[in-house]
């Protein structure tokens, strides 16, 4: 190995290379540090380049001899191949290879596109170093060593041969291509083989195999080309949205209306069941023991699956034994007369009925000249009426309940955030803004000195007369739009596209 002295005047690419070398190591080391997956290998590569190719740079090599046998059989031809250079460009190239497909993944992403897919990134970063290897090839050895020579000399007999012994490997390899090129999944989604098969989490997915964690906490690995002969279900794709059901038996008794306002505003109180679509509660069939009714609701994803509907079951349960409402066995019942409890139950239903059904026609949003008796009689079934004492809040700013209220007895007073107040008397009605847009409440509502009765519309029970009422539809739409703070908090703008992809960079490139 030959030491050759420094030269005696450092050109402009010697300071180039004394700068960008040791920088390359930095980023190295950072890497290494701090990231895991891809970016280790990105890592590595750079690494060997700083150390090569700051040798290389200063002539510090040894080559190696290769000799070939020429087409003809008869001559020779030997080629001295410079160890640490030619690893030095390899590792080089390796390093431009990975930070275009980062640089594109940026790129994509500061775009709103989703990122390469593993396949695309790999055969990306292939084709780069197969064009790489052409190029130093054509500058280091092509005037000693023609190209035909060396794929000659290589023989095309070893490629049948690792063709028929990979014959297995490559068939998943070309099935984890169809599977990541269509998108059936991605690491992380939930998914599940076959009706009723086992289901798990995607851990990891190759040009091979595919990796799932059950919901036992088991590693399941399958060939990729197993699952393509599969039926295979994905649960968070195209959207993570479920649609459940809960059948339940209720006595013969309860009159649909009632039991249907309960179990909506059951569903509706859930934070995990989901308000678009809204949940809905079908007569379903009439039972032996009673009548049968299904509820149908939409949750968030799978993962959430178990614990919603232990907390529906659940609370339909409590509902259900405040209503005094019976949950029959399924035994025939014969029942001669009705007992005092019962017919008291009755009447205090009744009772509360037409309380409210009288304070909703004294407001103008729900009398005779707006709404049916009929339609005001399902709002009254599902109303409940509750007393504030002097300065207590009714709504607070920021909330996200859905429902609309009626001053029943006393006042209640708006106060918007600029100060301004608003008063309701009996008869009033708040809270239609966010009936109507699902926004968060935009001011405190409070009871005055003296107090006050109001009574709370869920909307459920609303939505079903606006759809009926087009007109009146209108009407709550404009009522909502003049009474919305215009002070609401709005989201800060975005940052720039160029802005975000050049943090990206800088992120990655930085060296500490």
């Amino acid at each position: 190995m030959d030491f050759p002295s420094l030269p005696a005047a450092t050109s402009m690419l010697d300071i180039a290379a004394m700068v960008v070398f040791p920088y390359m190591a930095l980023v190295s080391l950072r890497l290494f540090r701090t990231s895991g997956g891809e970016l280790v290998g990105l890592g590595m590569s750079m690494a060997l380049t700083a150390v090569l190719g700051f040798l290389a740079w200063f002539d510090y090599d040894f080559a190696i001899p290769l000799t070939v046998l020429a087409p003809d059989g008869i001559a020779h031809t030997t080629v001295e191949i410079p160890v640490i250079r030619t690893v030095a460009e390899i590792t080089a190239t390796s390093v431009v290879a990975g930070l275009l497909v980062r640089g594109l993944d940026g790129w994509r992403g500061a775009y709103g596109r989703e990122p390469l897919l593993r396949f695309q990134r790999t055969g990306l970063w292939i084709g780069i170093m197969l064009m790489s290897a052409v190029a130093i090839y054509e500058v280091h050895f092509a005037t000693t060593l023609p190209i035909r020579t060396a794929i000659l000399s290589i023989g095309g007999a070893s490629v049948f041969i690792v063709g028929l012994a990979m014959q297995s490997t490559l068939g998943n390899v070309f099935a984890g291509y169809g599977l990541q090129s269509s998108h059936v999944f991605k690491k992380g989604d939930v998914v599940q083989l076959g009706h009723n098969g086992v289901v798990g989490t995607v851990f990891d997915s190759t040009l091979a195999t595919t990796r799932i964690i059950t919901r036992d906490g088991e590693m399941l690995m399958i060939p990729n080309s197993a699952v393509l002969q599969k039926e295979f279900m994905n649960l968070d794709q195209p959207n993570s949205h479920l649609r459940q059901s809960i059948k339940i038996n209720i006595s013969y008794e309860v009159p649909p209306a009632v039991f249907k306002d309960i179990a909506l505003q059951v569903l509706l109180s859930e934070t995990t069941v989901l308000r678009t679509p809204e949940p809905a509660v079908w007569l379903a069939d009439f039972g032996e023991s009673g009548v049968q009714y299904d509820l149908r609701f939409w949750i968030e994803g799978y993962r959430v699956r178990d614990d919603t509907l232990d907390r529906v079951r659940t609370r339909m349960w409590y509902a259900l034994a405040d209503a005094g409402i019976e949950i029959p066995f399924p035994t025939r019942t014969i029942r001669m007369a009705a007992s005092d409890e019962e017919q008291k139950r009755i009447s205090a239903t009744r009772s509360r009925i037409e309380h409210a059904e009288n304070a909703l026609c004294a407001c103008s949003l729900f009398n005779a000249s707006s709404i049916t008796d009929l339609e005001r009689k399902e709002l009254a079934r599902a109303a409940s009426e509750k007393e504030h004492a002097p300065g207590a809040l009714v709504i607070r700013r920021g909330d996200t309940s859905d429902s609309m209220f009626v001053v029943v007895k006393g006042s209640c007073q708006l106060t918007l955030p600029s100060g301004e107040r608003i008063t309701f008397e009996r008869g009033g009605y708040f809270g239609e803004v966010a009936l109507i847009t699902r926004d968060a409440r935009g001011a405190d509502v409070s009871a005055s000195d003296e107090g006050a009765v109001v009574l709370q519309l869920p909307r459920a029970s609303v939505m079903p007369i606006l759809r009926r009422h087009p007109e009146f539809m209108a009407r709550m739409q404009n009522i909502a739009e003049e009474r919305r703070d215009p002070t609401r908090i709005r989201p800060k703008a975005k940052r720039g596209r160029a802005r975000n992809f050049v943090r990206q960079v800088w992120t990655l490139m930085r060296p500490i």
